[in-house]
């Protein structure tokens, strides 16, 4: 990753763990990147000193106005109540502002591998194998029609699972969403996994309670599986 994308993924709060490691190591290691970041938080600073500064200008505009024109008392106290909530928002939107739920999904998001089924190369008389094979050459639109064909023969959760993750890596969210929805509920061998990109999918899709309530039954569950990481991004829903 580029140094000035690491720096704009810093103050975005959207750095992954790996990312977090790869930054303290060159803020304290690279002088070029140290000084880089201090340039461009400097910049950042200024823009907010001058953002303020330009709502108190217009709070002494609001004054000298007053001094030339004749109001009524309501009407000024109406002014100085615009002034004082139009100031209090300006202060407190770069506090409140949060990485885009793209960003967060991007951040996080990665392929899952193919760790159910390992790929016989050649072998072309097995239908699952194919379908895996095809899954690894990151053909998603022919892996989800080989998935789909295997579960209409068989139902398999692991199998539905990569089919899930087949439709998500072709971006029908809606659809993965819905066959690990199904998953949900049973007891396999992905059921963390399928938590975890089920909160994907809702962040995405900008539903950040449904994300948190996954993310709060994978963090509650025995599994390790993304254990650092939901608790970061549980911190930033």
């Amino acid at each position: 990753m580029k140094k000035e994308d690491l720096i704009q993924k810093y103050f975005k709060e959207v750095l992954t763990p790996q990312e977090e490691k790869e930054f303290s190591s060159l803020l304290e290691n690279d002088s070029d990147f140290k000084l880089e970041f201090e340039e461009y938080s400097n910049l950042q600073k200024a823009f907010k000193i001058n953002e303020a500064d330009e709502l108190k200008d217009f709070l002494k505009n609001i004054e000298a106005s007053e001094a030339d024109i004749a109001l009524p008392w309501y009407k000024k106290q109406y002014i100085y109540y615009v002034a004082a909530a139009v100031l209090v928002i300006g202060l407190c939107i770069p506090m409140l502002m949060k990485p885009s739920s793209s960003d967060l999904y991007n951040s996080y998001f990665e392929i899952y591998p193919n760790v159910e089924q390992p790929v016989v190369r050649g072998d072309n008389d097995n239908a699952s194998n194919n379908v895996f094979q095809a899954y690894e050459s990151n053909n998603f639109e022919k892996s989800s029609e080989g998935f789909k064909a295997l579960l209409e023969k068989e139902t398999n959760p692991n199998f539905r699972f990569y089919y899930a993750m087949s439709l998500l890596n072709s971006q029908k969210y809606d659809e993965a969403l819905s066959e690990l929805n199904v998953l949900e509920s049973l007891e396999f061998d992905y059921i963390a996994e399928t938590l975890w990109y089920s909160a994907l999918i809702s962040i995405k899709k900008e539903q950040f309670e449904s994300a948190k309530s996954y993310l709060q039954i994978l963090d509650n569950s025995n599994s390790s599986f993304k254990s650092k990481e939901r608790k970061v991004l549980l911190k930033k829903l």
